[in-house]
């Protein structure tokens, strides 16, 4: 047990290098425990970081830098470890951001034959194929080449090319609302020759 009072680093990493495997063990239950006890506020950390943090934390307050924990005169080692552990794991778990994304590690599932499945693999994609992304490009070529005649025409396909709202078009190619809505009856009438 060391004093606490002005314990230096070598002297901390020699009391923790000391430890004996009886200590280790109830550490690492300790710690296996607490991370346990984490679930997805873990982020992927184990019991040995845990206690590595734990571990860093006095070797950190030995350098009297304002950073890490000091040790307390009397208490035993395995005692502050296990404290700093607590501490350092409900930091953890404060800090967590439940409404975060899910990780696809976080939701594997082990199958009745021991593999690992994800339920994301059966969900249907909102992306189109390849095919369908060749069709509708394919598509919009066509309408942009049959539009070609009507200045109006092509500069509303060029601003719906852009994600431009209707009023945006209108405003940055200078259109009145009957030019655009011209324009837009003379697009749908060449999607809809195309599409049949």
């Amino acid at each position: 047990m060391l004093d606490g009072t002005g314990a230096n680093r070598r002297e901390i990493h020699r009391a923790i290098e000391a430890l004996t495997p009886g200590e280790l063990l109830k550490l690492k239950h300790f710690a296996v425990f607490r991370m346990r006890g984490l679930g997805r506020a873990a982020s992927g950390r184990t019991c040995e970081d845990l206690l590595s943090e734990a571990r860093l934390a006095f070797l950190e307050g030995a350098a009297s830098n304002g950073f890490g924990r000091n040790l307390k005169p009397g208490m035993p080692l395995v005692t502050q470890l296990i404290g700093a552990m607590r501490s350092i794991s409900s930091h953890w778990k404060r800090d967590f951001d439940e409404q975060g994304p899910d990780l696809e590690s976080e939701i594997l599932m082990p199958t009745e034959e021991g593999q690992v499945t994800s339920p994301l693999a059966n969900v249907a994609s909102h992306t189109p194929s390849q095919e369908r992304e060749l069709a509708a490009r394919q598509q919009w070529n066509l309408i942009t080449t049959r539009c070609k005649g009507s200045r109006a025409a092509s500069h509303v396909l060029e601003g719906l090319s852009q994600g431009l709202t209707a009023s945006r078009i209108m405003r940055d190619y200078q259109l009145s609302k009957s030019q655009y809505q011209e324009a837009m009856k003379r697009i749908r009438l060449h999607a809809r020759d195309i599409g049949q």
